[in-house]
């Protein structure tokens, strides 16, 4: 097998690593690990096939009792919705509790209405496979990353539900910083950091949250080109003078982000050239791409074909188009400083590595300096 090249699989920075375990099926069974409700087997094409092996925990199955009785428990146990009150004390630490999508700010539009996110807090098991990332390896963050939306993120519908891997690309780290305060609801590992004022020179203190993070959205001209409903992109270009048939853009998810780049990955230990700028356009081609290589080969091919098939003011238009649609998740923080009230801004960080993001703030005596 051929030694594959990192920075080669990092031709998109958005693409994650690939999902394990997707078997395509008509119709799957999810249960609960304790106690274990059954969901009713699905139609073929139904919302509820899975990726993985198993989902677990999945509460879009609970039956109208159970719901109420969590919902008391909720009440009860001052389970507050993620964003409203998260740094209050919360006694019960093993539950789902519900995301409070105004969250999202204008991301919430690239869901649709009635998917309801859930979280739970990081598993001992997820904690411990974090504690051994590689900083320096991005397929070791990725892997790490998914595993706890894996294990910690929950997408329920009314048609049921869905697996994690149905959020949009650029809200990955969003959420995985939302089950991080989950987790460390009592403050217990803060990532903090200071910049100096540019006005006053005083060290200005940063946190990082999930309320921390800023995207750059599309602006509202081009908001109104995007079916809410369909939750797609219809591009006319003979509205700009291009004489070509109207075409259908799709939102980028980490599933097939993943996917993709489960093929590419194939693709370099055959030793087969990719189109790299292709690679850009090709989460927003395709509304899927199959975890079977034999099958994504099929329906690449086809998006590539299309995409050759374009001329030189076509390509120019949709170059155009994906930059002024994608969602761009900033890298920087802003706050105000507390000395001369000057505003300051600061590069996301973390002094102590992404490893940092789910590390327990020792209360012992630390061992080293390492």
């Amino acid at each position: 097998m051929n030694v594959i090249n990192e920075s080669d699989l990092d031709i998109e920075g958005i693409l994650a690593t690939q999902i394990p375990e997707y078997v395509e099926q008509p119709t799957q069974e999810v249960r609960e690990e304790q106690p274990a409700p059954q969901v009713e087997a699905q139609p073929e094409n139904s919302a509820k096939s899975f990726i993985g092996t198993k989902l677990g925990h999945k509460i879009g199955s609970m039956n109208h009792i159970d719901k109420e009785e969590t919902k008391k428990m909720v009440e009860d146990k001052k389970l507050s919705r993620i964003g409203e009150s998260i740094q209050q004390n919360v006694e019960f630490r093993e539950g789902w509790i519900d995301v409070d999508r105004a969250l999202l700010g204008g991301r919430s539009i690239f869901y649709p209405e009635d998917w309801q996110f859930r979280i739970r807090p990081a598993t001992v098991e997820a904690i411990r496979n974090w504690s051994a990332i590689d900083d320096e390896n991005a397929l070791s963050i990725d892997d790490v990353f998914n595993e706890i939306l894996k294990s910690c993120l929950s997408i329920v519908t009314p048609m049921g539900p869905l697996p994690w891997s149905n959020i949009r690309s650029w809200d990955r780290f969003f959420f995985i910083l939302l089950i991080r305060e989950y987790t460390f609801v009592q403050g217990e590992s803060k990532i903090e950091f200071s910049e100096d004022c540019p006005n006053c020179d005083n060290p200005v203190p940063f946190t990082l949250r999930s309320t921390s993070l800023d995207y750059d959205l599309p602006d509202p001209e081009v908001m109104g080109m995007f079916d809410k409903q369909e939750q797609n992109w219809l591009i006319v270009p003979e509205d700009y003078d291009v004489p070509e048939d109207p075409i259908t853009l799709y939102l980028p998810t980490l599933e097939k982000d993943a996917n993709i780049k489960a093929w590419m990955i194939q693709r370099y230990q055959e030793k087969k050239k990719i189109d790299t700028i292709f690679i850009k356009f090709l989460p927003w081609l395709a509304p899927k791409i199959s975890k079977d290589t034999t099958i994504a080969n099929r329906q690449i091919r086809e998006y590539e074909m299309k995409f050759k098939s374009w001329d030189t003011e076509m390509f120019s238009l949709m170059d155009d188009v994906i930059r002024n649609i994608v969602v761009t998740p900033a890298t920087n923080m802003i706050t105000t400083c507390p000395t001369c009230g000057e505003e300051v801004t600061t590069q996301i960080r973390f002094q102590d590595g992404v490893r940092s993001l789910f590390s327990m703030a020792n209360k012992h005596k630390k061992f080293g300096k390492k």
